[in-house]
C-alpha cells in the first residue's frame, strides 16, 4: 500500500510539473502573439498618422489666417517685386485685427453699438494737414504703430508710422500723397522657405519642408491666393493645398 501511495504522489507531482511547463509555454506563445499584434498595430498607426499628418494643414491654416486680412497692394514675392507669379517667399502687410477689433480675444475690450462690434481705435479721419491726421475723438493708437491709409484717389501702398500723438491728432513719419479718410492698424509679415525650413516673421514655422509656393490667381470675383506645402514625414511625402480670397474680405473691412 505504501508503494502504491508513493506511486500516485509521484505521478501527481509529475502531472503538476507538466501542467506548469505547459502553462508557461502557452503564456509565452500568447505573449509572442500579442507582441507581434501590438507591433503590427503600432506600424499601422504610425503609417496612418504619417498619411494624415495634420501639421501641414495646421501650418497652412496659420498662413491663411494672416493672409485673409492682407492688403493686396502690399504683396511682394521673390526678388522683391509685386506678387504676380508663383513664389516661395512673400512679404505683406495685413490689417491688425487684434488692434482693430480685439481679434476675438476673450478679455479684449469690445465696444458694441447694438449688434455691431465697434473698432478699438479711431479710424475715421476728420481732416489732415501735412503729416498730421485730425480725429473727432482719438483712441487706441500707440507710438510707433504702423497704419494704412485709405485715400481718395487710391495711392500706391505705403505704410505709415505714428511718431507723435496729441489730444485728437496723430503725427505720421511722412505726408500722404492723397486725401486720407480712413486709418487702419497694420502689421508687416514675411514668409520664406530657406534651407528646408519655412520661416514666418523670422521664426521657424515648419521643418523638413520639401516645397512651398504662393500663387496669385485673378478671377472676376477677386484675387485668390493659392498655397501649396509639401513636408517630409517618416514614411513618405505629405502635401497640402489651401488658399484664401483677398478682395472680398478686405473690401468688407473697409
Amino acid at each position: 500500500m505504501h508503494k502504491i501511495l508513493h506511486y500516485f504522489r509521484s505521478t501527481q507531482r509529475a502531472f503538476s510539473l507538466f501542467e506548469v511547463v505547459v502553462s508557461i509555454v502557452i503564456l509565452g506563445v500568447i505573449g509572442i502573439i500579442c507582441s507581434s499584434m501590438l507591433l503590427h498595430m503600432s506600424k499601422n498607426l504610425t503609417y496612418t498618422r504619417s498619411l494624415n499628418d495634420p501639421n501641414a494643414h495646421i501650418i497652412l491654416a496659420k498662413i491663411e489666417n494672416l493672409l485673409q486680412y492682407a492688403i493686396i497692394e502690399s504683396l511682394i514675392g521673390d526678388g522683391g517685386v509685386p506678387l504676380s507669379v508663383a513664389s516661395s517667399s512673400l512679404m505683406f502687410a495685413a490689417i491688425d485685427e487684434q488692434s482693430l477689433l480685439g481679434g476675438g480675444y476673450k478679455n479684449a475690450p469690445s465696444p458694441m453699438q447694438g449688434d455691431t462690434l465697434l473698432p478699438l481705435v479711431s479710424i475715421n479721419i476728420q481732416s489732415h494737414h501735412d503729416t498730421s491726421l485730425y480725429f473727432t475723438t482719438l483712441k487706441g493708437w500707440q507710438l510707433q504703430q504702423q497704419l494704412y491709409l485709405v485715400t481718395q484717389p487710391k495711392e500706391v501702398f505705403t505704410p505709415y508710422t505714428i511718431t507723435r500723438i496729441h489730444t485728437q491728432t496723430l503725427v505720421l513719419d511722412k505726408t500722404p500723397q492723397h486725401t486720407p479718410y480712413l486709418a487702419l492698424p497694420i502689421q508687416s509679415h514675411s514668409i520664406e522657405l530657406r534651407d528646408n525650413i519655412l520661416w514666418l516673421d523670422k521664426a521657424p514655422l515648419a521643418f523638413d519642408v520639401l516645397s512651398f509656393s504662393i500663387k496669385p490667381l485673378s478671377f472676376s470675383q477677386g484675387i485668390f491666393i493659392e498655397l501649396h506645402l509639401c513636408v517630409a514625414t517618416s514614411l513618405k511625402e505629405h502635401c497640402e493645398s489651401g488658399g484664401v480670397w483677398l478682395d472680398e474680405i478686405v473690401e468688407n473691412m473697409l
